[in-house]
């Protein structure tokens, strides 16, 4: 029995060609909710770019900043953030690379400087620009992640040099950095132990490498039809893209519909 469902934002609930939710998939939560399933919010955003997805749906909980921050309500559920050495070696690597990342702490959000690829990046997610602030303002403060701007022919500027760091993909021109014990499956078992369900009563929506994890945690995974092959394999069952009503689909294959 299915008691609590996690959804990720971007190209998973929320469309990157309309940046909301179907009316379809909106009434699915209103459902689901009637039928007393707790609904959470699974993202690598910080939750400063949630509320325009909180102003349409009041969730049970957030998993944010791919796993590392989650909260319900005013309470913390689990804090996670990159150990002092990964941040300095993260901080090194963005000043002799020279590329363009955005730093998120847990109230705070910030930006080395700016290039194509980051500019594309704000108009893809619709969310404004964070203040530009130098590398080193990280150093010595709680970072939970980073986004940084490299596409795969100059990922090595920071994989050779951050080996206390974890990154994961869900776009060609950037990489997710979070700390090595980190991933949305740590903040689904988070969130899970708070409420008292078991991971075995849970499912999980997700369409990128930084889902992966979750994906295959949860007691029934669900990729969407865009995500990659290396997804679509690990998950129990893909469902369509988020533009036809993919969420939809699996909730009614799955019978909570």
């Amino acid at each position: 029995m299915t008691k609590a469902i996690f959804f990720d934002v971007d190209g998973t609930l929320v469309s990157f060609k309309t940046h909301t939710m179907s009316p379809a998939t909106l009434q699915a939560l209103h459902t689901l909710r009637e039928k007393g399933i707790l609904l959470f919010l699974s993202t690598g955003r910080h939750q400063a770019m949630l509320d325009y997805v909180r102003d349409l749906f009041p969730f049970d909980g957030y998993v944010t900043l791919s796993g590392q921050y989650c909260y319900a309500g005013d309470q913390v559920l689990h804090s996670n953030p990159m150990p002092p050495e990964a941040v300095e070696e993260l901080v090194t690597a963005v000043e002799d690379g020279g590329f363009s990342c955005i730093f998120l702490e847990g109230t705070d959000i910030y930006i080395n400087g700016l290039d194509d690829m980051a500019r594309q990046f704000m108009k893809d997610l619709n969310i404004p620009t964070p203040p530009i602030r130098p590398a080193r303002y990280a150093l010595g403060r709680q970072v939970y992640q980073a986004v940084t701007f490299l596409d795969r022919e100059h990922e090595g500027q920071l994989l050779d040099r951050a080996p206390h760091l974890l990154t994961t993909r869900w776009h060609p021109n950037f990489l997710d950095v979070i700390p090595p014990t980190g991933g949305k499956d740590k903040g689904l078992e988070a969130v899970l132990a708070h409420f008292g369900i078991p991971v075995e009563e849970s499912m999980a929506f997700g369409d990128g490498e930084n889902d992966l994890a979750m994906l295959v945690r949860a007691g029934v995974g669900v990729a969407m039809g865009t995500a990659s092959d290396y997804v679509k394999e690990r998950a129990d069952w893909t469902t369509a893209s988020v533009d036809d009503e993919g969420i939809v689909r699996a909730l009614e294959h799955f019978g909570l519909l």
